[in-house]
């Protein structure tokens, strides 16, 4: 068994793989999406360790709130079957060198590695508690879990933390903080909201694919967003890329990478959960067609990015192979459109939401 469920994170990511014996599975946690969907997250993982099955690895892909939130209450309550083996996080310690983006994630950065600090949570130990990166050189790292579960790491990079460092410092400092002081991350979590808008698109009648897709790509260039641990999941003679908020050129370089490591070609993979919601400046072209993949999944609700865009779509429907199916953890009005049967005839792609009324939904591989 090997199946991935998209919990209902609001406009965030958090997804719950299970792997190995469908009687005994394994379980791991990619992000755990906003403070709102604490509740959620929290139940998910009960449900599987009241079963004393293992809940094997916690990975934060980076310290966005929409990925972070919940993972700070998840740290703090403390109650028994919530502690991972092990987790995997980048904050200020493992920052290399000496912009401003997202404004709030090094905030909640600082926290979580207080909460961390102060937990029993083992963290990073496989990569024996330095930085989870890519070498600029030399083969990908691999780290494999028990139960046959191996993950292939894709990003980020040196350069990408360098700059995340860089953005960390400001935006600490701005707040009246200082980098890597637990006592003053402690005031924060009084302190500090966690919520942050833009204006999402505005969705017209019936969508351009073709002109969607051949738009200017523009890549996303947040530090936040760039230093994502990205994760090529394989169990069982299937695989799945978890992209999370990942850089399209660092994705799509690694995925190459990897690659030619395996001979040459597009990379297989079963199932790939698209980068940042499915945001116009992190899903390119060059990205979908360095993978050869039938079914894309989106993380979102919607709220307050607007995501997935709708250019992000459209590039998945005419680069993303043949009949792609694209996966939605909600049904909302962003994303409603792209279910228009004129649309799915002319382009031949496929749709699938949750039941109307619920959210959530599950991938088996």
């Amino acid at each position: 068994m090997f199946r991935i469920e998209m919990l209902p994170a609001r406009r965030g990511d958090a997804l719950w793989i299970e792997y190995g014996d469908p009687a005994a599975p394994y379980g791991i946690l990619i992000d755990a999406g906003t403070s709102a969907a604490y509740p959620a997250v929290r139940d998910r993982i009960l449900r599987h360790t009241r079963a004393s099955w293992p809940f094997e690895l916690f990975i934060v892909t980076h310290v966005d709130t929409d990925h972070i939130g919940s993972a700070l209450r998840l740290l703090a309550d403390g109650r028994p079957g919530l502690e991972p083996g092990d987790t995997w996080v980048n904050v200020w310690r493992h920052l290399e060198s000496d912009t401003r983006a997202d404004r709030l994630g090094p905030i909640d950065g600082e926290i979580f590695s207080t909460l961390l600090d102060e937990s029993r949570w083992c963290w990073n130990a496989a990569f024996s508690g330095e930085a989870v990166v890519v070498p600029d050189a030399g083969p990908l790292p691999v780290r494999c879990l028990p139960g046959g579960m191996r993950l292939t790491l894709l990003s980020p990079g040196p350069g990408q933390l360098a700059r995340l460092r860089r953005d960390w410092r400001s935006v600490v400092r701005d707040a009246g903080l200082d980098p890597g002081r637990p006592e003053q991350a402690r005031k924060a979590l009084r302190a500090f909201a966690v919520r942050k808008g833009i204006q999402p698109d505005r969705l017209g009648t019936l969508p351009d694919v073709a002109a969607l897709a051949r738009s200017e790509f523009v890549p996303d260039s947040s530090p936040a967003n760039g230093s994502t641990i990205a994760v090529l999941a394989e169990f069982d003679g299937r695989a799945v890329l978890l992209g999370g908020d990942g850089f399209a050129d660092v994705l799509t370089a690694n995925v190459r990478r990897l690659a030619q490591e395996r001979g040459g070609g597009k990379l297989a993979v079963d199932a790939f959960k698209l980068p940042h919601h499915g945001s116009k400046h992190n899903v390119s072209s060059d990205l979908l067609t360095a993978v050869s993949c039938s079914r894309y999944m989106f993380s979102t609700n919607g709220t307050s990015f607007g995501h997935p865009d709708q250019a992000a779509v459209a590039r998945v429907i005419l680069e993303g192979g043949r009949r792609p199916v694209l996966l939605f953890n909600y049904l909302t009005d962003v994303n409603a459109v792209w279910d228009d049967p004129r649309l799915r005839r002319k382009f031949e792609y496929k749709t699938v939401y949750p039941e109307r009324g619920t959210s959530g939904l599950t991938v088996s591989l």
